[in-house]
């Protein structure tokens, strides 16, 4: 199945890079769109988001290996090598920066990491719910998803057919028929996919890595959700977020009664805070 964006090589894989340039950015920086832990088709994922973002600012969705059209790595997820490997997607596909890392979830430490390292990269970061090092302190890591997995293996199309139908961009009529029976194959080829499962592995040693880099300076936008299921886990979701950001002075905070998937269950609230975030 052809993917949408262009399919690139990236050390022993290829990556699928989803680039949607400005004719006339607001903007001369590029928001790059990093998906949450076990988003198994980012581009359509963001959809309901970019959208709306569409031909007022440049934009990309980087798919790392194991999700999307994006293959599978045999290399380790520490943070290193997956900020490096989007780097290296973003070179190959010709998009110059300075980049705007938009992060929902587990990519905020990819996205803090980025500005850490080359923060002549990072002209700015769009938090969409994402996470910074300290929520990983208390989250209980699982030693192993044998079960989940063979389980996921079982009945990998039923589930992909029942998470396509509830997506809001397949309620809205986002995607055609073509796109819907593409995103329901990725869905069931990447469900609970290898690199997924490593990424979670390496969750803590990944951010212990960025709480030690030091504090981003750069400006940043950080979306926040009540979402019920996340503050049950994480009950000082919020307090995390300012504690870590209490030292930087350019950071705006949007407040949304939401999903976790902002993204996508409040679009038009997150294309509101950012339109004005980047003025």
């Amino acid at each position: 199945m052809d993917a949408p964006g262009k399919i690139v090589k990236v050390n022993d894989t290829h990556m699928h890079v989803y680039n949607m340039p400005a004719p006339s950015p607001k903007r001369k920086d590029t928001i790059v769109f990093l998906a949450g832990s076990g988003t198994e088709c980012p581009t359509y994922d963001f959809k309901p988001l970019w959208q709306l973002l569409l031909g007022r600012y440049s934009m990309v969705v980087v798919e790392r290996p194991g999700y999307g059209w994006s293959g599978q790595t045999e290399n380790p997820r520490d943070i290193d090598t997956v900020l490096e490997e989007t780097r290296e997607a973003l070179q190959q596909a010709g998009i110059e920066g300075p980049f705007i890392p938009a992060a929902h979830s587990l990519s905020g430490l990819e996205a803090l990491y980025w500005a850490q390292k080359y923060p002549g990269e990072v002209s700015a970061i769009i938090g969409l719910d994402m996470a910074v090092p300290k929520v990983y302190d208390t989250m209980k890591i699982p030693k192993s998803v044998t079960w989940s997995v063979r389980l996921g293996n079982l009945f990998r199309r039923p589930i992909a057919s029942i998470m396509m139908k509830g997506h809001p961009a397949v309620r809205n009529n986002m995607l055609d028929a073509d796109e819907q029976a593409a995103m329901r194959h990725i869905i069931a080829k990447q469900f609970m996919s290898k690199n997924m499962r490593d990424e979670i592995y390496c969750v803590k040693e990944n951010a212990r890595k960025v709480e030690e880099g030091g504090r981003p300076s750069v400006p940043v936008l950080c979306c926040l959700s009540n979402d019920k299921e996340l503050l049950k886990k994480i009950p000082a979701w919020e307090k995390l977020h300012r504690n870590y950001f209490s030292s930087n002075k350019r950071v705006k905070y949007a407040r949304l009664s939401c999903g976790h998937y902002l993204h996508r269950d409040a679009p038009d609230e997150v294309d509101k805070a950012i339109t004005n975030f980047l003025k």
